[in-house]
């Protein structure tokens, strides 16, 4: 994939990404998130570049598919991948090592399995993250955000890096309680990006994921631990998430430590910005693509009706989601569907791909899945996963993105650029940079 140079600021400043040897982050390279080229980045851009088409053929004559050349285990069918997403002792997550790595401290919900411990933390998160913030503060902070953001623009757009990345980075500022610099948006982004690939897309543990990871993880901490610090000192004067797990806030037990406020709020970013620029950006480049799905999604934007406008802007994700679906690690030894004609032994060990996207066009549970219907039941959908691992920002996720998406949707003659500009291009496998114009 191809990215493109960008600079933070005015003249004179750094490239986005790039820190002085004692700033946060120093050391992180962006770079190192592209593919290297060759063979396994050739045959991943063509299998990326089909994926509907192979996943419908799995779907039909392979449904659970052994590909010894990847050493993957291809789950394509409804009932299979939520059978495998809903048995978390089968199949838990494979990352949990890594989210404390990146966490410096203790595990957090993403990485965790079933259990008490996982019950506590989720309990706790939610006490902060509340759910009646959706409607409060989060939904009219990223409208006033990103039509503020569109305004200014003049009629063209980096959606991605101007809109789409920053909004989300500005509600970690505004609702979370993160201190940031402004030249510090763009790679507190971009950290987050190498943290999320590092997690949740990287099977094999490839070494050249790692070090980005490991750098981008230790700014973001600092500038947590940072924020902490701050707001310790001098309580903030708004409703943040930071302010209430202090121990003058407002989160039952009289706060948490440091450490447990960092691994939240570490755990809430990484699922944050890269999930929120990842699905967006996705939503865009297919609307744009296809006209009929970004007229469904301006006319209710421009009706005012934000309801139809989120199932309309979801319905383009099932279409193009944040991915092909979660990989598991199979646990014990397991028989997949059984009693069916595909049933399968999954070993001990056994790397699967649930894909949740195949699932979501299984024609055997999703009614006329080729089309566009933002009234389709919510059955049809696994667009923020399945069972236990469920995404717990999922709400706050729906909401930023309606309202971001909304502000561009609302402007008359809304298209790419001419040339490159207009064409998506991505860090490692993160959208970056996709320029629109408009008019009004």
């Amino acid at each position: 994939m191809i990215v493109s140079e960008t600079t933070v600021g005015g003249s004179g400043t750094a490239p986005a990404g790039a820190t002085s040897d004692h700033a946060p982050g120093s050391g992180f390279d962006p770079q190192a998130l592209q593919p290297e080229p060759g063979l396994k980045a050739t045959l991943a851009h063509w299998f990326l570049s089909h994926i509907p088409t192979v996943l419908r053929l799995m779907r039909r004559f392979w449904p659970i598919a052994r590909v010894p050349l990847i050493g993957l285990t291809f789950v394509t069918r409804y009932d299979d991948v939520q059978e495998v997403l809903a048995n978390d002792r089968a199949f838990p997550v494979p990352f949990g090592e890594k989210v404390k790595e990146l966490n410096g401290g203790p595990n957090f919900v993403l990485g965790m399995e079933d259990g008490p411990d996982y019950w506590r933390i989720q309990k706790a998160v939610m006490q902060v993250f509340r759910r009646e913030d959706i409607a409060a503060i989060v939904t009219p902070m990223a409208a006033r955000q990103a039509t503020a953001i569109v305004a200014a623009a003049g009629g063209r757009l980096d959606a991605i890096e101007g809109l789409i990345t920053r909004v989300p980075t500005l509600i970690c500022e505004d609702y979370y309680g993160i201190t940031l610099q402004p030249e510090q948006r763009v790679p507190f982004s971009q950290w987050t990006f190498a943290m999320s690939m590092y997690m949740f897309a990287d099977p094999f543990n490839d070494p050249k994921l790692r070090a980005p990871a490991v750098a981008g993880a230790a700014g973001v901490r600092a500038v947590i631990d940072a924020s902490i610090a701050a707001a310790k000192r001098v309580p903030p004067a708004g409703d943040t998430v930071l302010a209430r797990m202090l121990p003058t806030g407002s989160q039952a037990g009289g706060g948490l430590s440091d450490e447990a406020i960092r691994t939240y709020l570490v755990g809430m970013v990484a699922g944050f910005v890269p999930t929120n620029t990842m699905a967006a950006g996705n939503i865009l480049d297919i609307m744009l693509d296809r006209p009929e799905f970004l007229a469904r999604a301006q006319a209710a934007a421009r009706a005012g009706d934000d309801d139809l406008l989120e199932r309309c802007l979801f319905e383009a994700s099932r279409f193009k989601p944040i991915n092909p679906g979660p990989f598991r690690v199979c646990g014990e030894d397991y028989e997949l569907a059984a009693g069916t004609a595909r049933a399968t032994r999954i070993r001990k060990g056994e790397i699967l791909l649930a894909s949740t996207q195949s699932a979501m066009f299984d024609e055997r549970r999703v009614t006329d899945p080729w089309r566009f219907d933002p009234d389709r039941a919510a059955t049809d959908y696994m667009l923020f996963g399945h069972g236990l691992h469920w995404c717990l920002g999922v709400f706050i996720a729906r909401a930023e993105i309606t309202q971001t998406l909304k502000a561009l949707l609302l402007k008359e003659n809304l298209r790419r650029a001419e040339g490159e500009a207009g064409k998506l291009t991505h860090l490692g496998s993160f959208p970056q940079h996709l320029v629109v114009t408009y008019a009004g």
